[in-house]
This record gives structure tokens, C-alpha cells and sequence, in this order.
């Protein structure tokens, strides 16, 4: 049978105003909408039964929705129902398709990296309710991954298959606002830029009208189904320790903070060893992560909204880094044993301003910076890294997410200042145009940069990496389909010598269907 879930208009503080409903009014609404996973603390899922009203605890299955869909899916008001052991099950997912073409990411004319990729991927979720308070999530992607264009030869293609989450959530603890989730559960902060993945964890949550938060221990390695590439080495073994607690000190405003530690319980390596080369482990760290984050919206009289945001971090910890050789077929020798103490710090903090014209437009102005590790500091890294959860990948006032550092560099933000000003346009109720441009500067300059999507490093004697234009169009009915075309350009600057004022372009359909 079908079950039409009617969802109270709770604006989100990264999008843009949707019109008011009043709740009250709501069976009257017929106009089709959608679900999206909803802020912490007050979730935009209502059905019969379950309420928004924050003077009374959420039901298990807004929970379920907020905790297990991506804060930028939707799905639609009516999904299929039906039961399971006489209890109620809901039967919903996604499809999409991407079609990505990228040039130029060897930074030299004629590269035999271009290529031109097709994706598409369906993820499957049933929501099982066994009682009021008690909800299972779990949810099945199939994906394929299929070069079919490869500048001088060589597509290939990749299809894999994962159990992506499956967790047991218990509300309402002993009458509480607590919860406790266990399995493999996605993690995920507003921005990205702690957390975005899946990982086999347990977690105390706690739900209140204006303070909420959780913490936990989890791995990645526990019940992990798929039959994508074995686990990278430097993945296994890693126990995290991890918590947030997030304050609405006033509507649409608040204050969070963060703590992750990370323990990497892997063998250590002696010099002389010889080890299986698909198993080499290149670094064991001991590391935490403490942070915070202010976010949120002001209207003064002029202009009219102020949308803000803050992050600052830390990481402090030990590191081992392991140096190899060749030991013969299928083995590696340990040459090499570096221990060093880390100490970084980072942060990243802007203002989106609503232009006083009609059309509403917003100017975004950022600023990142992650730290370096000067020379001259032996036995000791300070460079900033992150976490290894994240995706940096957010809004600033649109209607989709996209990477904020940069489509085409996607750099981690690690010994990098990135300098952003951008415009957001919106085009109608239902579609976003937003031109991003970023300048990349390193505070130390290295002959790498984290986390880059480019086939070629700098050169390590200049900082000055280059600049980036992207532009991300986004239309989201409310009819389930989502559109997104993205481009972007990167050219390079005085740290790659040579190869200054040379480009390399990124173009990416990418088409939703929620279900």
C-alpha cells in the first residue's frame, strides 16, 4: 500500500527559503513534495503519528530518515509501503547517472589522461519499524564506473556492489531524549569538513529541542560487504573515537563542537622487514582532532539576510612513516623508520550577503587555510591534515552540494590558503546557478599538494598554485528528479614552472531520480 508523508516547510539553514506551511493546515496540501534529511535537532519529516513540533521527541522513523539520507537527497512524500513481520517497512532509494569528462590534468597539451566517464548508480532503503521506538536502516548500492573514452587507449570499466548501511537505532532511552545506533551507519556534519562515510560504529545520541549531539567508537573494517578493491592498508586497523555537541543558542544560529581520535592499531614495521607489497602500510598514526563551529543567519535591515559560517581545528598527535624497496616479487623491504610529533591547526570561515536586488542573488566571500610544516623541524610535522571522514563538499545558498575547494583541484586543506568569492543566482523557485572562483596559494611551498586531483605536482620553490573558475547549475523540481551540470577550470600558476598558465578542465552531468 502507499502512504503519503506530509512534511512541515522547515527552512534549512543552507538553502533557500522554501514557503511557509502551516502545519496545521497540512492535510490540506496537495502539492507534491519531497523529503530531505533534516538539521540536527529539527527534522523536516512528519507522517501521521510522527510530529516536528520540538516540545515533543521525534519519532523513530524521522530519525531513521535524518541519520540515514544524505543531508542533500530528497525522497518523495509517497513511498512504498508495505510490512514484515507485521510491521510496517518503507521501501524507498535512488538512481542516478553522472557523465563526467576531465582534461588537461597532466597540465600539458595532448595528455593521454583525458577521458570521459559514465556512472550510474542505484542505492535501495528499507526503513523496518518494529515498535514506536525501535527502528532497522539499511540500505544496498550497485555502481559502475565505465571509461568510455581513454586519450591513447586503455577504457576500462568497474561495477561493484556494497552493503552501504545497515544499523538498529533505540529511541527514547529509558524515557529520554537518548538514542543508541548500532551497525554500519553514516557519518556526516553539515559541511563535510569533519565527516562524510560509512562506518561500522556504536553511538549515544542526543536528541533536545535546542542542544543535540553524540559520540561514539566505530572502523571501517568490521562488517564491511563489497566487492569494491580490497580495503587500502592504511585504512585498516583504525579505531576512531569521535563526538559533537550542537547548540541552537537562538533560531537558525548555532555553536558546535568536535572531537575525533583517531588509533592506528597496526603492526609496526622494523627496518630490514620484508612485508607483502599489497599489504604495505606506509604510515601508523596516533592522532586527535579537537574543533569547533559557529553557522547560522542574521537579517539586519540591510541588506537583508547575512549567512555565516566559521570552522577552526586542531591535530596533535604521533606519526610513523615507513620508507620501502623492492624485495622481489609481490614484496617490499623496509628501509626507512621516521617517528614524528604532529601539531596543525586549520580553519575556514565566510559570509554569504543577499544582494539588495530582486532576483535575490548572494555574494559569498571564504577563506581557508590549513598549516604547513616549516623546515627546519625535525621530529616534528606541523602541517594540518584532516581527518580522513570528510569530503569537503557543501553549499553555500543553493539548492546542491558541490566541492568548495575546488571541482577540478579538490585539494585537502593542508599546508594550502584558498581565497573563494562567489555568486549565487537563483533562477526561478526551483533552479541555482552558482560561479565559484578560488585562489590557492600553499603557506610553505612543498612539491605536493594533498588530496589533488592533478597528474602533476609543483615544482616546491614558488606558493603561488594557481586559481580556479568553476560554475555548478542545479535544478530540483518537486517531482523527485534532481539535474546538476558542473564545470570547472583550473590554471596553474608559478609553482609549477613550466607549466604556468596551463589548464585543466573538469565538465559533470550528473541526474537524480528519488524514489
Amino acid at each position: 500500500m502507499m502512504s503519503a508523508w506530509l512534511v512541515p516547510s522547515t527552512p534549512a539553514a543552507d538553502s533557500i527559503d522554501p514557503p511557509s506551511v502551516d502545519p496545521r493546515q497540512a492535510e490540506a496540501v496537495v502539492k507534491p513534495r519531497t523529503h530531505r534529511a533534516g538539521k540536527r535537532g529539527r527534522p523536516v519529516v512528519a507522517s501521521s503519528g510522527d510530529s516536528d513540533d520540538t516540545d515533543r521527541p521525534k519519532s523513530a522513523l524521522a530519525l531513521a530518515r535524518e541519520l540515514g539520507i544524505s543531508s542533500d537527497d530528497s525522497r518523495p512524500d509517497q513511498q512504498r509501503e508495505t510490512t514484515l513481520l507485521s510491521k510496517r517497512l518503507i521501501l524507498g532509494g535512488k538512481l542516478s547517472v553522472e557523465a563526467r569528462g576531465r582534461s588537461g590534468y597532466e597540465l600539458a597539451s595532448g595528455s593521454n589522461e583525458d577521458d570521459l566517464t559514465l556512472a550510474p548508480e542505484a542505492t535501495l532503503e528499507a526503513i523496518w519499524l518494529p515498535s514506536s521506538s525501535d527502528v532497522v536502516f539499511a540500505a544496498v548500492k550497485a555502481d559502475d564506473e565505465t571509461e568510455i573514452y581513454q586519450a591513447g587507449g586503455g577504457a576500462r570499466g568497474k561495477a561493484t556492489a556494497e552493503l552501504d548501511s545497515l544499523w538498529y537505532l533505540k529511541t527514547r532511552l529509558g524515557g529520554t531524549p537518548l538514542a543508541a545506533q548500532v551497525g554500519r551507519q553514516k557519518m556526516q556534519d553539515r559541511r563535510n569538513w569533519w565527516w562524510n562515510d560509512n562506518i561500522d560504529a556504536a553511538r549515544l545520541h542526543y536528541f533536545g529541542p535546542k542542544v543535540t549531539g553524540f559520540a561514539g567508537v566505530g572502523t571501517v573494517e568490521s562488517f564491511r560487504l563489497s566487492t569494491r578493491e580490497r580495503l587500502d592498508p592504511e585504512e585498516k586497523h583504525l579505531l576512531r573515537t569521535f563526538g559533537t555537541v550542537e547548540w541552537e543558542w537562538t533560531d537558525r544560529n548555532t555553536l558546535s563542537a568536535f572531537v575525533l581520535h583517531q588509533n592506528d592499531r597496526s603492526s609496526r614495521y622494523a627496518p630490514g622487514e620484508v612485508i607483502d607489497r599489497s599489504q604495505a602500510d606506509k604510515q601508523d598514526a596516533s592522532l586527535t582532532w579537537i574543533g569547533a563551529r559557529a553557522r547560522g543567519c542574521i537579517k539586519p535591515k540591510v541588506p537583508r539576510r547575512i549567512c555565516y559560517w566559521g570552522d577552526i581545528a586542531q591535530v596533535r598527535g604521533t606519526e610513523l612513516t615507513y620508507t620501502f624497496k623492492r624485495a622481489g616479487v609481490g614484496s617490499e623491504s623496509v628501509t626507512r623508520v621516521v617517528s614524528r610529533s604532529v601539531a596543525g591547526w586549520g580553519y575556514d570561515g565566510g559570509v554569504s550577503i543577499e544582494l539588495p536586488v530582486a532576483i535575490r542573488p548572494y555574494l559569498t566571500l571564504g577563506y581557508a587555510r590549513g598549516s604547513g610544516d616549516p623546515a627546519g623541524t625535525p621530529g616534528r610535522d606541523g602541517a594540518f591534515r584532516q581527518t580522513g571522514l570528510h569530503n569537503n563538499d557543501g553549499k553555500f545558498r543553493g539548492l546542491t552540494r558541490f566541492r568548495y575547494y575546488g571541482e577540478v583541484l579538490r585539494p585537502d586543506l593542508s599546508n594550502i590558503a584558498i581565497g573563494t568569492v562567489a555568486l549565487g543566482v537563483p533562477v526561478g523557485k526551483h533552479s541555482w546557478i552558482e560561479t565559484i572562483w578560488h585562489r590557492y596559494r600553499q603557506p610553505i611551498a612543498d612539491n605536493r599538494i594533498s588530496g589533488s586531483r592533478l597528474n602533476r605536482n609543483p615544482d616546491g620553490a614558488d606558493p603561488r598554485l594557481g586559481d580556479e573558475l568553476d560554475v555548478v547549475i542545479s535544478h530540483r523540481p518537486p517531482s523527485g528528479w534532481v539535474f546538476e551540470l558542473t564545470g570547472g577550470v583550473f590554471r596553474a600558476g608559478p609553482a609549477f614552472s613550466s607549466r604556468v598558465d596551463s589548464v585543466a578542465g573538469l565538465a559533470e552531468l550528473k541526474i537524480d531520480y528519488n524514489f
